[in-house]
């Protein structure tokens, strides 16, 4: 489980980057570096990163404790956790391409997620 936290820890890492890497030749590097700089000039790309990447942390800040204490606890929930990570990654992939232009698609690649996670918390729980 320690392995599959520090591998979505660094997941996390990567996404902060997306956004200003799609960016960088129309937007120059200082204005990602200072808080009121112009980004106007973004990808639609990057914008799409930085969404993905908002929904990350969102979700980032359930996985970490139930990894945690799934780990201090003994409880098996990485083969749980091992699908939240699959599914974030298939997300990240999703905004990508712009897979989400369809309406139906990012609720079937989000909501199974949540409830992997709502899977964890019951195994925590129980366990």
């Amino acid at each position: 489980m320690i392995n599959l936290i520090i591998c979505v820890l660094f997941f996390y890492a990567a996404h902060l980057f997306l956004k200003m890497t799609f960016s960088l030749h129309k937007v120059p590097f200082v204005n990602f570096t200072v808080r009121d700089g112009d980004l106007s000039g973004m990808t639609a790309l990057s914008e799409r990163m930085g969404v993905a990447g908002e929904n990350l942390r969102q979700s980032l800040f359930i996985f970490i404790p139930f990894a945690v204490m799934s780990a201090v606890l003994n409880v098996d929930n990485l083969m749980l956790a091992k699908i939240w990570f699959g599914l974030r990654i298939i997300y990240l992939v999703g905004h990508m391409i712009d897979l989400y232009r369809f309406p139906i698609v990012r609720p079937a690649i989000w909501i199974p997620s949540i409830v992997i996670l709502v899977m964890m918390g019951l195994n925590l729980y129980t366990g």
